[in-house]
């Protein structure tokens, strides 16, 4: 499937829900998931490798910011969870689609980091960006609607492997894991934020903590 174009899906919840380990910090964490998910949709939508992008949400603050960027919208109201949800969000989409599953908290993500995991996940049927952490999932690629669903979750880098999705950062060499690196910073903490020696953040997430006058390392 060399060179095949992607669609993106990119599940975001309710942003009175979002981020709530963030709970405390100035922005605030709905702020801050808005600023992640503007970063995120502008790395995806700037892809070449990219035919579609598709937000799942049923947030109507969400569904307006992700028009706004160019993306698409589908309502995921009745579909709890992730998994359900973009597996109901790829289910408007044609079976021969490749799909590629993005989560919305990767500030730090950059269209040559996407562009890499998606060339890589050319090669197998199902396959998965781990997080730094070494525990979770960033992006998960399906080369068809066919192999879903995917799943997302606590331990889901373990699961994923289970299911028999390749681990493109176990399998393949440091140049790739230093290529994908800005995929794979998702941020649930402050200390996540925080972190030095990082990519850098995206230039909306940078702008809102600047305005709200904190530091981050990186």
């Amino acid at each position: 499937m060399s060179g095949e174009l992607w669609t993106i899906i990119v599940p975001v919840k309710a942003l009175t829900h979002a981020k709530s380990r963030m709970g405390g910090t100035s922005p605030s964490p709905s702020a801050l998931a808005s600023a992640f998910l503007t970063d995120v949709l502008a790395s995806v939508t700037a892809s070449t490798s990219v035919r579609e992008v598709v937000v799942a949400t049923g947030d109507t603050d969400v569904s307006a910011l992700a028009r706004a960027c160019g993306a698409n919208v589908v309502d995921d109201t009745g579909h709890e969870g992730i998994n359900t949800a973009v597996t109901a969000a790829a289910g408007h989409r044609g079976t021969s689609t490749a799909i590629a599953v993005v989560v919305s908290d990767l500030p730090r993500l950059t269209t040559s980091a996407l562009d890499r995991a998606l060339s890589a996940g050319e090669q197998h049927q199902t396959s998965f960006v781990a997080d730094l952490a070494g525990t979770g999932t960033t992006i998960w690629l399906a080369e068809s609607r066919a192999w879903m669903p995917p799943a997302f979750g606590v331990g889901s880098r373990e699961r994923h492997r289970v299911a028999g999705s390749v681990d493109l950062v176990a399998t393949l060499d440091a140049d790739f894991a230093a290529a994908v690196l800005a995929a794979r910073c998702d941020v649930d903490t402050p200390a996540d934020l925080m972190h030095a020696g990082l990519p850098p953040l995206g230039q909306h997430t940078r702008a809102l903590l600047d305005a709200g006058g904190s530091n981050p390392g990186a």
